[in-house]
């Protein structure tokens, strides 16, 4: 298991060039404002000696820069509301900011920070036996520790949240954990514990769909019925509308039975009635008006609850659609994270190398896959290393990558082939066969720095496709350049009789370097857009070759990081350093 603590250093320094230049953005005046103001009601508070509303306004002030990505600003808030919990007791509160910081240092990637205050969290939980909590915690460390590539501290915290998620009957959580495990051994390559941790996460999350279709079943039931009652409601109040309106005929035709002396009475009031007549015109214009104004209005104000009901209904298609397309990207997410991990898989455990030769290696793809790869096998008493640059990156160069890695395990371990040109031919021809090259357009391909190292003698075989091998002479303090043959494995191209792969043979002795590497590294530009190049990777070896690998590899981290600063990782990185035993 990679030793963490080995790039502590890094990871800090890292970490802190990351907010240095997260806080050197310009940050909108809005948010300086209420920050300001913020500012000065916690001091105000804290000179009054008013500690609920300073933690208040603290809270605040944290929230609003993490969110703002001030980082630095948002710790030291949540640091000062964690020492005004311990004063007065708040074992709560303390908890509960402790986590926000760890969230922090989480998403800035500096997971050993992250850890200190998960765990600080995790310690109160205990002591408050709230176990709720102390799964929350555990989930955090462990997912943290995955990202250090500590899988077995990270397969501790999570065999403790099994058994307490067990105890508390939540499966949700135990899922969670599961979930984790199953990771964690395909990282380490224990594929049998890896897909029996799958299998429990698989069926228990099969147990809960379940459960939710259930809820979901019941919850149109109780609809359903809901519906029928106001259905039977509604029944009811036609039947009692009915009876009004039999009344009403009723009352009609008793009306209509009018005594021929009420007629006679009738007549006498009509000359009345002609004499109001014309007051009754009158009132009738006015009251048409009013009617007719009313009648606009309701118009005006139907055409506007129109208008608002179109509005919201494409309100909610565009909704709809946006929805629709969150879940594609998280789908097509979700394949090149599982492509990710078929790619993991594919890649020799850092372990095997390190069981050989003191080593370091520098990974770094571009997107969530990679178009670089590295392969590694023992036979016998011979060891075979390649660093493979592949046309392209993401998806496609990913696709390469695999076909290059089975390609080789097929010749190496399978026809038992060890010269390494033979093996770079053979590659060669493997790939236009399978992309069908001498029949289409295809011209996709890749460069290969080959070499297989006899464990008795220290004898070195080197053969390279467009690449070199880089090598310092302990004896003599010579940092040699050993050029590949300028021809690439696959392409469209037909390769010429006189072209073909040659085999390079070192003598190596105790204490010699030698180094592998994709053209990702000293390709990489800075803001200037100048590249780091090859001098430059040259005189950073040099000036450190009597480090131990793995210092020399956070070296290496560092000065690339220092200088490619903000500026975007133009292609995958791979960088092989074995010093010879």
């Amino acid at each position: 298991m990679r030793k963490i603590y080995k790039i502590l250093s890094l990871i800090f320094i890292t970490n802190f060039l990351f907010c240095f230049f997260i806080l050197a953005q310009d940050v909108p005046s809005n948010i300086k404002d209420e920050l300001t103001g913020y500012e000065t009601k916690i001091e105000q508070y804290r000179s009054e000696n008013n500690t609920q509303l300073e933690l208040e306004f603290l809270n605040k002030a944290a929230f609003l820069c993490w969110n703002n990505q001030l980082y630095n600003e948002a710790v030291d808030h949540f640091n000062r509301v964690i020492e005004l919990n311990k004063q007065s007791g708040n074992l709560n509160g303390i908890m509960l900011s402790s986590n926000y910081v760890g969230m922090i240092y989480d998403e800035i990637q500096d997971y050993n920070s992250a850890i200190t205050y998960f765990k600080k969290g995790l310690e109160i939980s205990r002591n408050l036996n709230n176990n709720k909590n102390i799964t929350s915690s555990l989930i955090n460390i462990s997912q943290t520790y995955q990202q250090l590539t500590n899988y077995d501290e990270s397969n501790k915290c999570a065999l403790e949240g099994v058994e307490l998620a067990k105890e508390m009957n939540n499966l949700k959580l135990i899922r969670s954990f599961y979930g984790i495990l199953a990771n964690n051994y395909q990282s380490l390559g224990d594929s049998k514990k890896s897909i029996e941790y799958f299998d429990l996460f698989a069926s228990i999350d099969k147990y809960l769909k379940k459960e939710e279709i259930k809820d979901i079943k019941q919850q149109s039931k109780s609809e359903v019925k809901k519906a029928q009652q106001e259905k039977e409601e509604t029944k009811q109040e036609l039947v009692e509308q009915t009876d009004k309106l039999l009344e009403t005929e009723s009352s009609l035709a008793k009306v209509e039975e009018v005594s021929h002396e009420q007629k006679m009475q009738l007549d006498l009031q009509e000359s009345k009635i002609r004499e109001q007549a014309a007051q009754l015109k009158f009132e009738r214009l006015v009251r048409n008006f009013l009617i007719w104004g009313f009648i606009a209005i309701f118009i005006f104000f139907g055409v506007l609850v129109i208008l608002y009901r179109k509005i919201r209904t494409q309100k909610n298609q565009i909704e709809e659609q946006r929805d629709a397309l969150d879940l594609q990207n998280q789908k097509i997410n979700a394949s090149i994270q599982y492509a990710q991990n078929i790619q993991r898989a594919i890649l020799p455990v850092r372990n095997q190398i390190k069981n050989l030769f003191e080593s370091f290696i520098i990974y770094r793809p571009k997107d969530i896959v990679s178009g670089d790869f590295y392969w590694f096998t023992k036979v016998k008493d011979i060891v075979f290393l390649a660093a493979v640059d592949c046309t392209g990156h993401g998806v496609p160069g990913a696709f390469m990558s695999m076909i290059g890695s089975s390609h080789l395990n097929e010749i190496v371990l399978e026809k038992q082939v060890t010269e390494p040109a033979k093996i770079l031919s053979l590659l060669n021809e493997k790939i236009i066969e399978s992309l069908r090259q001498d029949e289409t357009e295809n011209n996709d391909g890749m460069d290969v720095c080959f070499i297989s190292i006899d464990l008795k003698s220290n004898k070195i075989t080197f053969s390279g496709a467009k690449r070199p091998l880089f090598i310092f002479k302990n004896k003599t303090s010579e940092f040699d350049e050993i050029k590949g043959d300028r021809i690439s494995i696959g392409g469209a191209k037909k390769k010429k009789d006189d072209e073909k792969f040659n085999n390079h043979i070192i003598n190596a002795e105790k204490g010699d370097i030698l180094f592998l590497s994709s053209d990702g590294l000293t390709d990489q530009n800075n803001l200037e857009r100048k590249r780091f190049g090859s001098n430059r990777l040259k005189e950073v070896i040099l000036n450190n070759i009597s480090e131990s690998m793995d210092k020399q590899k956070e070296i290496i981290e560092k000065e690339l990081n220092d200088f490619q600063q903000d500026e975007e990782q133009r292609d995958d990185i791979t960088l092989i350093g074995i010093k010879i035993n």
